[in-house]
């Protein structure tokens, strides 16, 4: 399952959320992996066992990739052939257990999304399914609530353009490995709500992958992984695969560790079989999975896919713009300047030390499989070094794709100006782009800096490094959706301008804080012109319900775990915060949401989500008087990285004065918000 944090220029649940374009170290994230080879080949090297073997160890054998690795699997097949199949460094660092391709057990995390999606293709073969049928058909006693006036469909679900206003909850592992929790009563207590048009937005989509699996179950008649199990592992002989961490898997399965080398608790995910990201699997068998979609859904005398079906799921169905395709079914397009005009199905997942990818292409039948057990990500250079070497840039072929706007749109464009303004990623509320037009280009500025963006096409944009971008209109021409493939698995909603405070004047040194929260709907009732009350202390409950809010996460629907805040009106918010792991526990057992939260606090809450989610390292910070141990982490972090207003000053020395005991005021919580979203790396 791709996490928060998981931006994909970027782990992600919501910004569920690793940059797959860079490489996470000790000391964080280096926007570009010195690993991947810097010439381009004219003409590509035959594809050949012994030469991609040869270049496979020449990768993992880099300095930058091997001092950093804990294990790793890759696989590379063409046709169904396995061409190369190896492991590299150790399932166990400590027992000194090397990586066996036949033997050593992964979680594959989101690339199981791409099984699941394969599953649900059989059923329609079938029959059993209709993609364009309403959902609730397929899900018994369970009804998804739609706002919309247009219906829920499986095609939705498959292309992650389901509307739901959540596509992430905060439960999504526990290190309880004897506690069951079952997908259907899962799904039956994280019911979504669809608020946006399905189809017409595309918004990576955790939680409508696991409603696929529910809904396997309620067609087929059989638990999801034993469905799994008789009608894909079992022809395809993938003997060491499953949904669930038995203990069989668990004895082979690869030691995580954390970007510090440090290993992870055991864990399960919740629920305990995860249509979305809870298979686990080895090289050997993902490489018979990936030759059989390749071979037309057959591989040797087991037919998994009618060919015509195969060919489906990997072709675009869901596309911002005919030349920037997004999603197939269950498989993905990202990183696209990698492709070198080749068509290429993907499929990435992340979880807690694990990451993996799956690349195929289909017109080449040729298939490329890697993870590693260690928060530490090469998976885009590595792909493009092996683009690079066997096939290098050709004339581009990208077919058309369901585009989810109308039918004309991308034949004509506005202005350049119409597509000024402030557009909020719609898996990672905080993903701010703020584009505006500058001497015939667009410079959209987001937390990775500014790029310049110069329109090919109507409605597509090409940046200084040939990575693309492209808008989506409404039906009346107006611009409503952004889409930029260097670092997102989401669309990106414009947003409109804010209501206006009473009590905030646009001179205000905390205006353009307390205004960017509000524009993305984190603070603030919509159509409400209440105060916004800046000098007023904020309180633990509400800073933590605009937390959760700003994140994109949805609140918890589980029983509250502190015994005081079953009355508060941000329970769920509360909850979902200490699922998520951004609040911790108290020894009373109580968290006290009425209480003004304190400068220290805030500035844990941020620092907790920022070192596990974002893998950021501490930071060092001079700052005046004592700070509690438990905060000096998340202070020193707040300081280094300037997630203050004007309330912070120097002394004569140079030191900083955080005051990390004082209450912190509401217009100081929109600061340390607002900037921080800016600054998330």
């Amino acid at each position: 399952m791709r996490k928060w944090g998981a931006l994909r220029a970027s782990t992600v649940v919501g910004i569920a959320f690793v940059l797959s374009a860079g490489v996470w170290t000790g000391g964080g994230l280096e926007r570009k992996a010195s690993a991947a080879p810097a010439q381009k080949q004219k003409q590509g090297v035959p594809l050949q066992a012994a030469d991609v073997q040869q270049f496979l160890d020449t990768f993992m054998a880099q300095p930058d990739i091997r001092d950093h690795l804990a294990g790793a699997v890759a696989t590379v097949v063409q046709g169904d052939k396995v061409l190369a199949s190896e492991g590299y460094g150790y399932a166990d660092v400590a027992r000194k257990i090397v990586v066996d391709p036949e033997k050593t057990v992964f979680r594959i995390a989101s690339v199981s999304k791409v099984v699941t999606a394969t599953a649900v293709m059989q059923l329609t073969e079938q029959g059993q399914l209709d993609l364009n049928a309403d959902l609730n058909r397929y899900l018994g006693k369970v009804h998804i609530p739609n706002k919309t006036g247009t219906p829920l469909t499986m095609r939705d679900l498959l292309t992650n353009s389901t509307g739901f206003e959540y596509g992430d909850t905060s439960e999504m592992s526990t290190n309880d490995l004897e506690e069951e929790f079952p997908l259907k009563s899962f799904v039956q207590s994280h019911v979504p709500t669809v608020i946006r048009e399905p189809g017409k937005y595309y918004r990576y989509d955790n939680l409508g992958f696991t409603i696929q699996g529910y809904a396997v179950e309620q067609v087929s008649g059989q638990p999801f992984e034993q469905y799994v199990r008789d009608h894909i592992y079992k022809p395809l002989g993938m003997t060491s695969s499953e949904f669930r961490l038995t203990p069989r898997m668990m004895e082979r399965l690869a030691v995580p560790y954390n970007v510090e080398g440090e290993p992870i608790p055991a864990y399960t995910t919740i629920p305990t079989v995860l249509p979305a990201g809870g298979m686990l699997s080895t090289g050997a068998d993902m490489a018979r999975f990936m030759m059989a979609h390749l071979g037309g859904g057959k591989l040797g005398e087991a037919v998994i896919l009618k060919e015509e079906t195969a060919a489906e799921m990997h072709k675009p169905q869901l596309a911002i713009h005919p030349k920037l395709p997004n999603m197939a079914y269950g498989f993905e397009y990202s990183n696209q300047q990698i492709y070198n005009g080749y068509n290429v199905a993907e499929k990435s997942g992340d979880e807690s030390g694990f990451h993996s990818g799956m690349w195929l292409l289909p017109d080449e039948k040729v298939g490329v499989y890697l993870n590693v057990n260690k928060d530490f990500d090469f998976r885009t250079p590595f792909f493009e070094a092996f683009m690079d070497r066997y096939f290098p840039e050709k004339t581009e072929t990208v077919p058309l794709g369901k585009t989810g706007q109308s039918s004309d749109s991308a034949s004509v464009s506005p202005s350049l100006t119409a597509f000024e303004g402030v557009y909020s990623d719609l898996r990672n509320r905080m993903w701010t782009t703020r584009v505006r037009a500058e001497d015939g280009l667009l410079i959209a500025a987001d937390p990775l800096g500014e790029h310049k963006l110069r329109e090919i096409e109507p409605l597509l944009f090409q940046d200084e490094n040939g990575v693309r971008a492209a808008f989506a209109l409404n039906d009346d021409g107006s611009v409503r959706a952004f889409y930029y493939d260097l670092k997102s698995d989401s669309w990106a909603q414009k947003r409109s301008e804010p209501r206006i405070y009473p009590d905030i004047a646009a001179d205000d040194p905390y205006a353009s804080n307390i205004y960017h929260l509000r524009q993305l709907g984190v603070i603030g009732q919509e159509g409400l012109d209440e105060p916004f009350h800046p000098k007023q202390a904020v309180t633990r409950g509400e800073f933590v319900e605009w937390f959760i809010r700003w994140s994109g996460i949805a609140p918890s629907v589980q029983k509250p775990v502190f015994s005081d805040i079953a009355g508060s009106p941000y329970k769920q918010e509360i909850q979902a915060a200490y699922e998520f792991g951004v609040i911790k526990g108290s020894g009373s057992g109580k968290f006290e949401p009425l209480k003004p939260i304190t400068r220290a606090e805030a500035a844990a809450v941020v620092w907790n989500l920022a070192s596990a989610y974002l893998h950021a390292a501490p930071l060092e910070a001079r700052i005046e008087g004592r700070i509690a141990p438990w905060a000096a982490e998340g202070v020193r972090y707040v300081v280094a990285k300037g997630l203050y207003g004007l309330d912070v000053t120097r002394s004569e020395d140079g030191a900083v004065q955080y005051r990390p005991n004082d209450p912190m005021l509401r217009e100081e919580a929109a600061a340390l918000l607002s900037k921080f979203a800016d600054r998330l790396y």
